[in-house]
């Protein structure tokens, strides 16, 4: 083993045996190297920590005169919190399958010292969820982020379920023709924004229910002026899309946060009384936002403009006839 193959033998063992909590000795070190076949003398390892200190690794050494000396790595670039996050986002992610999950999680829990290794488990249930079937959307990911960087078109075809919960081609195999401007990531899920021919708009699409993408090599629709991927975001509920409007909704004032929860901080509250308050937003109608604002009834309504008033008035018939069967 070469002076190089045998620092860097030494620094993968430090790393993955030891950290603030735990050191190992010159013994242990050495029985290491044994084991693997090779051979360091006391002399030797001190040589090589103390050249892998100075080229900047946080190695600590603590001798302990008449027993034994000492050694630790603690120069992690991750910190426990930050690890947990990415553990916990890995996990919740319905777009990376569970096997897939399993072995990112395990990549991150090795970055992590031997003594925090078992802290590490993912804090959120997803039991209920559904997670991706295979690791296509991966690579379906990767190809969209090479597309936005050499600034061409994509195509692929959009999948949707039918009555026996089976994915099949949407439009009868219609192929999408889209020039991509950015990916999205909304309540775990990832949906593209970009040009649509079909549509001859902007529009989203849910990645995981994307297939046979391609590359196109041809250069994209150019981006609107007025595209503003952060706005859009916070206007369009679960991706679905509508016609722009400014809404003014009644609402008790304790229900604030779930408004600003879907539409962020950019609102206008014109009124407030004891118990009601006025907010006005901008959204995209469509169902989707009725929906959302159906489950407040009784707490919160849209009072302007009239014709979307009357718009969520017909919805909330059209539930009640369904509910009746008439």
């Amino acid at each position: 083993m070469t002076g190089k193959a045998r620092a860097l033998f030494l620094l993968r063992y430090l790393r993955d045996h030891t950290d603030e909590g735990k050191a190992v000795t010159a013994n242990e070190i050495m029985e290491a190297f044994k084991e693997a076949g090779e051979k360091i003398s006391r002399p030797t390892l001190r040589e090589d920590i103390a050249s892998l200190q100075e080229a900047g690794f946080e190695i600590i050494v603590r001798e302990v005169p008449g027993t034994a000396t000492y050694y630790k790595f603690t120069d992690r670039e991750w910190s426990l919190p930050e690890l947990q996050i990415l553990i916990d986002a890995v996990s919740s992610g319905m777009f990376i399958s569970r096997k897939r999950s399993a072995e990112m999680i395990q990549k991150l829990k090795d970055m992590a010292g031997p003594t925090e290794r078992d802290q590490l488990m993912p804090s959120i249930e997803v039991e209920d969820q559904v997670k991706a079937p295979n690791d296509d959307i991966l690579y379906i990911i990767q190809d969209i982020k090479v597309a936005i960087l050499n600034d061409e078109k994509i195509t692929f075809r959009y999948y949707e379920y039918d009555p026996e919960l089976k994915q099949v081609p949407k439009h009868n195999g219609y192929v999408y023709v889209v020039s991509p401007y950015a990916m999205i990531w909304k309540k775990d899920r990832y949906y593209l924004v970009g040009w649509s021919e079909k549509h001859r708009d902007v529009a989203h699409f849910r990645i995981d229910r994307i297939g046979k993408l391609s590359l196109t090599g041809k250069t994209r629709h150019p981006a609107p002026e007025d595209l503003h991927l952060g706005d859009r975001s916070s206007k369009v509920f679960s991706m679905f899309d509508g016609p722009e409007e400014v809404v003014t909704l009644r609402l008790r004032p304790r229900l604030i946060g779930q408004v600003i929860d879907q539409f962020g901080e950019k609102l206008e509250i014109s009124k407030k009384r004891e118990n009601r308050m006025d907010v006005t937003v901008t959204v995209h109608l469509s169902p989707t936002f009725y929906a959302w604002l159906f489950q407040y009834t009784g707490e919160m309504t849209v009072i302007a403009p009239e014709h979307v008033r009357e718009a969520y008035a017909g919805y909330l018939q059209d539930a009640l006839d369904d509910a009746l069967g008439e």
